[in-house]
This record gives structure tokens, C-alpha cells and sequence, in this order.
């Protein structure tokens, strides 16, 4: 009896290490879950510099995301997002939907490069996302079991900027402002799929960011170097950046 107890203590106290060092990792397996999907559905390197995640307080912060850009592009890094905070509905983590109270992402930077014909780094990862095959699940994703949709509350994007290089096309490299982006209850009170709510999320981005640079002199002098048969074929090529 004496060495059962002492084996269910051991077996005890190695659970008990497990779960410390789960916890303790916790932020590092976070941290690399998303330069893997990210990188897989982008087909180039994500790199996140800090996680910090708190489900106790929900509340969580992403430091130094950067997205690199596709092979045959000059930009190094075609996304940098340094400041992403995030505040989640604990209470809600084990219910459908999972409600995020906020997101909020400060001062993100795109570098929307463009080639001679017409296309950006941005574009082509947009197209990579879109045809990403894998899929990424909310709750477990355990076979026969619904995956659990996510409503978020508020969206924030602000003091933003587009640094826009064309000097492919003999033109100066330009910055853009990007507009603050606020969006409210996404997903709604039954809450969307995760795909669902990351499509309307890039709608409302492409929409603000295409408002601001639709009149800018870059987009005209784009245009003007690109040529009419370019420009057909790629018409309105600043506004096709987040579209």
C-alpha cells in the first residue's frame, strides 16, 4: 500500500510540473501557432517578436508581427504590427460564441510594394490566403464536434500608415495615412464562423484603405506610368492593395 501511495504521489507531482510548465509556455506556444499558420497560409515567414496572454485577467497583448513579402518582391517585410491588444469575455471561452470584447492594433505599418506590371506584395498574399487550404479551428476541432464561432464587440485600427514603393515604376516612395478603422459586434449575438469574421474584417479594411488613397497624386502617377493597356489589367491598382 505503502509503494502505491508513493507511485500515485510521483504520478501526482510530475502532473502537477506538466501543468506548470503548460502554463508557463503557454505564451511561447502561442506565440509560435502563429508564425505556423501564418506562414503556411502565406507561404513566407511571420514572425512574432512577444506574446503575453493572461486568461485569468483576459487580456493578452501581441508584440513585433511582421510579415514578410513574397519571393521576387524587394520590401523585406510587407506587414509589421507591433502593438496588438486584446481583451476576451473569460467567462465565455467555454460557451458558443467565444466573445472577444476588443482588438485593437496600434500603429500597424504596410509596405504595399508595386511592380512594373501592376501587381503588390500585398496582393499576391492576399491571393495566398484566400486559397489557403488549411483551416483553422476554435474549440479543439475534434471530428463530429461544431466549431465554435467568435463574436467580437470592437475592432480598432489606428495611427496606421501605407508606405507605398514604386520606384519600380522611376517614382518616389510615398506615405499614405491610414485611416482609424472602428467596427462594432462582428459575428453578431450568435457569433460567425472565424472565416466569416476575418472576410468582413478585410472588407472593411480594403474599404477604408482604398477610400484614402483613391484621390491620392500617387495613385494618378501610377496610372500615368503604368499605361492604359497596364492599367486596364490592373485598374486601380493602389485600391486593389487590401481588396
Amino acid at each position: 500500500m505503502k509503494k502505491l501511495i508513493v507511485v500515485l504521489a510521483v504520478i501526482a507531482a510530475i502532473v502537477v510540473v506538466a501543468l506548470i510548465v503548460a502554463v508557463s509556455n503557454i505564451d511561447k506556444l502561442i506565440a509560435k501557432g502563429i508564425e505556423k499558420v501564418g506562414s503556411d497560409a502565406m507561404q513566407t515567414r511571420v514572425s512574432v517578436s512577444g506574446v503575453d496572454i493572461s486568461f485569468k485577467e483576459g487580456r493578452g497583448s501581441i508584440k513585433g508581427l511582421r510579415v514578410e513579402s513574397p519571393q521576387g518582391f524587394d520590401n523585406r517585410t510587407a506587414l509589421s504590427l507591433e502593438d496588438i491588444t486584446i481583451a476576451i469575455d473569460v467567462e465565455s471561452v467555454r460557451e458558443d460564441p467565444i466573445v472577444i470584447m476588443e482588438i485593437r492594433i496600434k500603429a500597424p505599418v504596410v509596405n504595399a510594394e508595386i511592380t512594373q506590371a501592376g501587381e503588390t506584395n500585398i496582393n499576391v498574399l492576399k491571393k495566398r490566403v484566400e486559397s489557403y487550404g488549411g483551416k483553422v479551428t476554435v474549440g479543439g476541432g475534434e471530428p463530429g464536434k461544431p466549431e465554435k464561432k467568435l463574436r467580437i464587440m470592437k475592432f480598432v485600427v489606428e495611427q496606421g500608415r501605407i508606405e507605398v514603393d514604386a520606384s519600380s515604376l522611376g517614382l518616389a516612395n510615398q506615405t499614405i495615412v491610414l485611416p482609424e478603422i472602428r467596427l462594432s459586434d462582428i459575428g453578431g449575438a450568435a457569433g460567425a464562423a472565424p472565416e466569416e469574421v476575418a472576410r468582413e474584417i478585410m472588407s472593411a479594411v480594403a474599404h477604408e484603405t482604398a477610400a484614402a488613397i483613391a484621390g491620392s497624386e500617387i495613385d494618378g502617377l501610377i496610372e500615368e506610368k503604368l499605361g492604359e493597356s497596364a492599367v486596364d489589367k490592373a485598374k486601380g491598382v493602389l485600391e486593389k492593395v487590401f481588396k
